[in-house]
């Protein structure tokens, strides 16, 4: 796959035909509208492309074991190197570091 866009328009085509397989349309004012609305792009979006926000750092899987926000065991389990010999905390944005609590939270 040499190009993402190119790949999108052909993966666009390929669904076109098929999704329009299904059904014939025997009027030809109704064919013609539909076919007008596919060749629009009705169907699916363009190509969206965004930059990468970066997340805020907030804690670490470590600080949330030993708050008892999580099991203690989850401080040892959840380790960045820890399979090369090289255990270090694992940081969480924030979306991530407050999941626990909202989760806990009471209705």
């Amino acid at each position: 796959m040499d190009d993402v866009f190119q790949f999108r328009n052909q993966l666009v085509d390929r669904y076109s035909n098929f999704s329009r397989s299904f059904v014939r349309i025997a009027a030809d004012d109704i064919q013609k509208e539909v076919e007008r609305q596919y060749q629009d792009g009705r169907y699916w979006p363009e190509p969206l492309v965004q930059i990468i926000p970066n997340y805020q750092r907030k804690g670490t899987v470590q600080s949330l074991a030993a708050e008892c926000v999580l099991h203690p065991v989850s401080a040892d389990v959840f380790q960045v190197g820890k399979p090369e010999g090289h255990p270090q905390p694992l940081h969480l944005y924030a979306h991530q570091f407050q999941a626990p609590a909202k989760l806990l939270a009471p209705m």
